[in-house]
């Protein structure tokens, strides 16, 4: 009997001696690189070993370490090492709906009763804006039409409209002519009110607590971790990562392809919220399937990010009109903690990027069939958290998916 313990012990030793080296090396992660006879006669075995090894390592990571467990048993916050802090900067007081360089739009109020416009398009098939002016009801009261230049860079002021309505929303919609079918741009996000005699851009309730959010310590080394979800080690996400982002050179730059991509190659997956059934997240699933609804669009974009050395977290809240339901900021969602949806916060230009990449996807799956949409927007790369919050409330920050 003692020799069956001891057997047993000695199996125990050698599985937590092997876990100790996968955690901390990459032997087995890149086990055909170490051996490559191995690689070449069972390449199925390797690129087992190698799944199973990323997938350990995310296991182990989900384990809370002491600290993590103090923090949690006292009900605090751990501590960030300051050497692993990103440091943050919150663009304040711009007119900036999204900071995108190649595809943005801006809306300010320059006295009491004009609304200045501008930006840039990305390309002719955006040539046209026409801008109404609505009231909560829905009524358009006013409809401009605005021509962008050569540059397909466009600017307007436009004449507040008289109004019995003391609120009115900005709706943007574009298109390739003056006539014909226009897209939404910018719907439901801006709203301006009649604040005794002066118009202003309407502030949203939750700015403030997503700002203080948005500027807490977080920690770069988190922001890179391979978990069971977000499988930045796996080598076809590198490898994807690689090509996706080829040819750019600054993380930004890298941030906004993988962006492009993510929002171009997924579906949203209506037939999947329409069910019971919890949607796959986990990365490599949502690569394969192509569809997703928001968690598996934010994991995809944080795998690919971190597979090539960009620090991405995935964040989790709640977004209005999400499956039909609150349309405007009230006390109950304000309030609530309740989580509906996911985006990610990419760090990149010496910042935390905000991006929705499900929001910017135009594509959906339905009744069972892909559904091409309208191209890849823009609207929330970058996005200006003061205009974000017209629509999205930062309730955490995923660090163990």
């Amino acid at each position: 009997m003692k020799k069956f313990f001891g057997f047993i012990l000695a199996l125990l030793c050698i599985a937590l001696g092997i876990c100790a080296v996968n955690y901390e090396t990459d032997f087995f992660r890149n086990i055909g690189e170490y051996i490559p006879a191995l690689e070449e006669k069972h390449p199925e075995l390797t690129d087992g070993i190698s799944r199973l090894s990323s997938d350990l390592s995310g296991l182990i990571h989900q384990i809370p370490t002491p600290a993590e467990l103090k923090a949690i048993i006292s009900g605090g916050e751990l501590p960030i090492d300051p050497s692993d802090v990103a440091v943050n900067a919150y663009i304040k007081n711009s007119p900036m709906l999204a900071f995108c360089p190649v595809e943005n739009i801006s809306m300010r109020v320059t006295d009491s009763r004009t609304l200045e416009i501008f930006g840039v398009v990305s390309s002719g098939d955006r040539a046209w804006l026409v801008v109404c002016f609505n009231t909560p009801d829905g009524e358009t009261v006013s409809q401009e039409t605005i021509e962008t230049n050569s540059s397909y860079e466009f600017y307007k002021e436009l004449d507040i409209p008289e109004t019995q309505s003391h609120t009115l929303s900005i709706d943007v919609y574009s298109g390739s002519q003056p006539y014909g079918n226009f897209i939404s741009w910018v719907y439901n996000y801006v709203t301006i009110e009649d604040f005794y005699g002066a118009w202003q851009i309407q502030p949203s309730p939750v700015l403030g607590s997503n700002v203080e959010m948005y500027e807490r310590d977080k920690s770069i080394n988190d922001a890179l971790e391979s978990t069971l979800s977000i499988q930045s080690e796996y080598e076809n996400m590198k490898s994807a990562a690689e090509q996706i982002t080829q040819g750019h050179i600054t993380d930004y730059d890298r941030a906004m392809a993988i962006h492009d991509w993510v929002a171009s190659y997924l579906y949203y997956d209506n037939d999947a919220l329409a069910s019971e059934e919890t949607a796959p997240y986990a990365a490599a699933d949502v690569m394969n399937s192509r569809k997703a609804v928001c968690l598996g669009y934010a994991t995809l974009y944080a795998t690919l990010c971190r597979a090539i050395g960009i620090p991405c977290n995935v964040v989790s809240g709640y977004a209005l009109g999400v499956g039909g339901g609150d349309k405007s900021w009230t006390d109950g969602n304000i309030a609530s903690e309740e989580q509906n949806h996911a985006w990610n916060e990419v760090y990149a230009d010496g910042r935390w990027v905000i991006v929705d990449t499900t929001w910017d996807s135009q594509n959906k799956y339905e009744n069972g069939e892909f559904i091409d949409g309208n191209g890849v927007s823009r609207l929330y790369f970058d996005a200006n958290i003061d205009f974000f919050s017209a629509n999205h409330k930062i309730l955490e920050y995923s660090l163990r998916r």
